[in-house]
């Protein structure tokens, strides 16, 4: 499996734990302003929630949870507000980062969920 047919699994994958979770799918993928977004979903609590998936085969070039750095969060919040001005609010509302980190070995899948992160 090449790099990108892997993240789309773990994207799949990510929106199918998240959507168990009581959260309501939005958009996949969304690019703008060098940024990127990999899922946009509502949280149980209807708050806007802004997902990084990172997959990884094993951690043997680190853990899916350190490719998630300051420099990512960044982009995802020029993402973020790119996308919120497309949907022509006055304001930017509250909303969470979060990251669903999955490592695949052999034939499981090891998920981390990481809430409210932040460039801090």
């Amino acid at each position: 499996m090449d790099r990108q047919t892997l993240g789309q699994y773990g994207e799949k994958i990510a929106q199918t734990y998240l959507e168990n979770r009581g959260y309501t799918f939005i958009q996949a993928n969304f690019h703008a302003q060098g940024g990127e977004i990999d899922l946009i979903m509502k949280s149980p609590q209807d708050e806007w929630t802004f997902i990084e998936v990172k997959t990884r085969r094993s951690n043997h070039f680190g853990s899916p949870k350190d490719a998630i750095t300051n420099q990512k969060i960044q982009r995802m919040l020029r993402a973020i507000e790119a996308f919120f001005q497309q949907q022509s609010l006055s304001e930017i509302p509250e909303f969470h980062l979060e990251a669903i980190c999955l490592r695949m070995e052999q034939k499981k899948v090891f998920c981390e969920h990481l809430q409210n992160i932040s460039p801090y």
